[in-house]
């Protein structure tokens, strides 16, 4: 009886020490994931909106809904544009060619639009932008302000 106890000592020692090793390197990537989603769309407001606005900083979501999407606030690059107030909803969508993030900007003033795919497609452009896509993008731009209110934005 002893010796069964000493082997499930151990391998739930080592289980709960495998599952400690692994949270602590989530914890440790999740500042490193944050910084590149952040350059994702920056990359993506260059690619779409040149010169237009900056990432700020990210906000974490409160649901479920967070291990598809990203919210940033963004700032102006140019210092007397009026709307000074705008995020960017980085979603995860199923396209024709797998899942691709896709850009929201929300502001009072123009409310939620698409801005576009932070990916580079290639040659497969034409198919993200064809309009099969659009009823996607429609229900996806419709939760943007949910998204909003769920990171505390709104």
């Amino acid at each position: 009886m002893k010796e069964i106890a000493k082997k499930y000592g151990i391998f739930f020692g080592f289980l709960f020490g495998m599952s400690a090793l692994l949270i602590v390197f989530i914890l440790l990537a999740h500042g490193s994931w944050k910084r590149g989603l952040a350059q994702t769309v920056q990359d993506g407001l260059n690619r779409y909106l040149p010169d237009s606005y900056v990432v700020a900083e990210s906000h974490d979501i409160a649901s479920t809904v967070s291990t598809g999407a990203a919210v940033f606030s963004l700032k102006p690059r140019n210092a007397n544009t009026a709307e000074l107030t705008v995020y960017c909803v980085l979603q995860r969508i199923p396209t024709l060619i797998g899942p691709q993030p896709a850009m929201f900007l929300y502001s009072q003033r123009h409310g939620v639009r698409f801005v576009g795919y932070a990916t580079d497609a290639g040659k497969a452009e034409h198919i993200l932008n064809s309009d099969v896509g659009k009823s996607i993008i429609s229900y996806w731009q419709s939760q943007v302000p949910e998204i909003l209110e769920k990171a505390g934005v709104l």
